[in-house]
């Protein structure tokens, strides 16, 4: 399933799993809080997860943090 998201994904990704809010990961990226959390939403589709803790549960499962 991690061969299914793109490198700017992962990125984020990685990044939520850090306990980063979507304004710190924007401005690490720089690239709006509005984008890191369309990302954040095309993400949990996309890994079939309904919140945040299933993202890091993912993150974790598959060695990305």
């Amino acid at each position: 399933m991690v061969n299914s998201l793109t490198d700017r994904e992962i990125e984020i990704l990685k990044l939520i799993a850090e306990g980063m809010s979507n304004k710190e990961i924007g401005d690490q990226l720089f690239i709006s809080h509005r984008t890191v959390d369309t990302h954040r939403t095309n993400l949990m589709k996309k890994l079939d997860v309904q919140n945040i803790a299933g993202l890091i549960r993912f993150a974790i499962n598959n060695n990305l943090v």
